[in-house]
């Protein structure tokens, strides 16, 4: 598949609103449309206490809209909401008013400063040189993240993801994570420390790391990446981890069979599975290699990355329909939540 169309959920945060930047990078090259959208989740929209007295304001408190440099949310005088995760608060001055339909003035208030938000954001990334769209929906943020997806025709969502350090290190953002793991369509996890602001080529891979381990499903993503680094002039490294076998477990730990002859068979085995994809690659005009490396699958991944130049990890899902696509593969759970490097996920064929 060819990255054409990429969705880009906005919540008025700085994090997400500096993902339009990074995504720029990216789609310039693809030659790829953004679109823009920001969800209004009717379930966080406080409307006026019918007890509020005429000229009492119900109390708010500072939202994200209010801080300087954005447009204040005033406007939306006696009541309290989420505009996608962005807390609005009522006017400081006027009162509240109790004409049959007010709730809904107010929601059609709020879906209109919503739409405005977007259309600004996307306003940034035209001038940035991508063709962008906006749109403002309504209903439960993840879920109508991965309908409109679908109903656009989204070849990829990318997102940012929110992460402190130390415990929090991975944590993702609720709604990031939620959409992940139900996705339909690859879903790229941008990391804060990844973000730039509008310019620049940020989201431009210089080097695309596939993570394999033999099976169809962690093959299905090779092609995606090629096209990637076709249009980016990334290179690509085809990754394999090869385990330590071990003949049994003790009350302690697992006692390894250290002769070191099967571990020396598997890395010759896995070279010459990844040069496979590695000279398919090449003969599209891509350059490509493979590294081996031994010991942990994640933990060794993610040192590999970490040491190139700009990475882009691509790596795949289970696949697994109902409630199992909820479990990612505990390699792919770990990288995405624990990397801090731009990951994108693709899920494999769903099974039914």
């Amino acid at each position: 598949m060819s990255i054409k169309k990429i969705l880009v959920p906005l919540d008025g945060s700085e994090n997400a609103e500096r993902i339009g930047g990074w995504v720029a990078g990216l789609a310039v090259p693809l030659e790829a449309e953004v679109v823009l959208v920001t969800i209004v989740d009717p379930d966080k929209i406080q409307l006026p206490d019918s007890t509020a007295e005429h000229g009492h304001p119900i109390p708010g408190r500072p939202g994200q809209y209010d801080r300087p440099g954005i447009e204040s949310t005033g406007a939306l005088s006696g009541a309290t909401g989420i505009v996608g995760g962005a807390t609005t608060t009522p006017g400081h001055g006027g009162g509240v008013e109790h004409a049959p339909g007010f709730g809904t003035q107010i929601l059609d208030s709020v879906m209109a400063q919503a739409k405005g938000y977007v259309e600004r954001e996307a306003d940034r990334m035209d001038a940035a040189g991508v063709k962008a769209s906006a749109e403002a929906i309504m209903g439960d943020p993840a879920e109508q993240i991965v309908d409109y997806a679908e109903k656009i025709d989204a070849d990829m969502i990318a997102m940012s993801t929110h992460r402190g350090s130390g415990l929090a290190r991975g944590i993702l953002g609720s709604v990031t994570d939620r959409v992940i793991r139900s996705s339909s369509v690859p879903v790229m996890a941008v990391h804060p420390e990844n973000l730039s602001a509008f310019g620049g080529s940020l989201g431009q891979p210089e080097t695309i790391v596939v993570p394999l381990d033999g099976s169809d499903r962690s093959a299905s993503v090779a092609g995606l990446a090629t096209d990637i680094a076709l249009a980016t002039g990334a290179e690509i490294v085809f990754f394999r981890v090869v385990q330590y076998p071990y003949y049994g477990v003790t009350a302690v730990d697992a006692a390894y069979f250290d002769t070191g002859y099967a571990v020396s068979q598997q890395r010759v085995e896995a070279d010459e599975y990844l040069r496979s994809f590695a000279d398919e690659a090449e003969k599209k005009g891509v350059s490509a290699k493979s590294v081996v490396v031994t010991g942990s699958p994640a933990g060794r991944l993610l040192e590999e990355a970490q040491s190139l130049s700009r990475p882009l990890i691509i790596m795949s899902t289970r696949g697994e329909s109902g409630i199992r696509r909820w479990v990612l593969g505990s390699v792919t759970d770990k990288v995405v939540r624990s990397s801090g490097l731009p990951v994108l996920v693709v899920p494999s064929a769903r099974e039914e």
